[in-house]
Formats: C-alpha cells, structure tokens, sequence
C-alpha cells in the first residue's frame, strides 16, 4: 500500500483542511515571520547598546512568536479532529463573519468609488445608510426604512 491511500485512510473521518483552519496555517506562518523580524531587530538594537529597545524587541518576539505556536497548534487540531459537525460550526461561523468583513469593505470600496457622484448620510433615527446624489442642494429624504422624514444637503 503506498504513502498516498495510507493517507487517505488516515485521514477519513477525521475534518482536514478547511476555510478556518488555512486561515489558522496563514495566521501563524505570519506571526513566526514576524517573530523571526523581531529577533532581528533585538540583536541590531542590542548592537547598538540601546538595551531598552533590545528588550522591548525581545518580548515581543516571544508574545508573537507563542500566539504562532499556538496558532500552529489549533490548526492541527483541527485539521485532525474526528468531531466533524463541530469542528463544521466553527467553520461556518468563522465564514459568516468574513463575509461580513469583506462586504463591509466592499461598501467602503463602492462609496469611496461614488465620492464624486453621491453624498452617503445616515437616517438620524434608524442608522440606515442611504445615498444622494450630489450638487442638488437641501433635499426631503424619506428614510425607506423607519419613513423618517429629514433634510440633508447634497
């Protein structure tokens, strides 16, 4: 039996690589890189008989460097637990809230994109976002929302 179906056989039932747990690898191969730059930056300072800074720099490599192995350590958990259904719900709500993220930036991203054309507000009742657009002077905008009726300038 070769290395690849052992593997295979390995790895059935078990909840192997997902969305979170690529997250997890990525997370902690950034903290050990950056660890790595601040042991750098320790031994230039101590160089250079500024101790103060070597310190800070020396217990900051030891903060990020254990989050990595921490990191490190739950995405191997993960990555071979035998609870499929929870290690699933921590999947999907870990997605959930990165679509949240990402849509939150990508409306960022569209209004930053409409500056020149559209004034963004808010209702003052509701929080609702709307939008206008500019160079209309004060216009009655009805909140599709609440119906709030208010002023704004555009």
């Amino acid at each position: 039996m070769n290395f690849r179906n052992r593997l295979y056989r390995f790895m059935q039932g078990r909840n192997g690589v997902d969305a979170l747990a690529q997250f997890l690898n990525r997370s902690s191969l950034v903290c050990l890189i950056v660890a790595i730059v601040f042991t750098f930056l320790s031994l230039v300072f101590l160089r250079h008989e500024a101790v103060g800074a070597s310190t800070v720099f020396r217990i900051l490599y030891y903060v990020t460097y254990g989050i990595g192995i921490a990191l490190m350590v739950l995405w191997i958990f993960r990555v071979f637990s035998r609870n499929v259904a929870k290690r699933q719900a921590e999947n999907t709500r870990f997605l959930y809230r990165k679509q949240r993220i990402k849509r939150w930036f990508d409306a960022k991203k569209q209004q930053w994109k409409d500056r020149k054309t559209y004034k963004y507000f808010r209702c003052p009742q509701c929080r609702q976002r709307m939008r206008a657009p500019r160079h209309k002077g004060k216009i009655r905008v009805t909140c599709s929302k609440c119906q709030h009726v208010f002023l704004t300038k555009t």
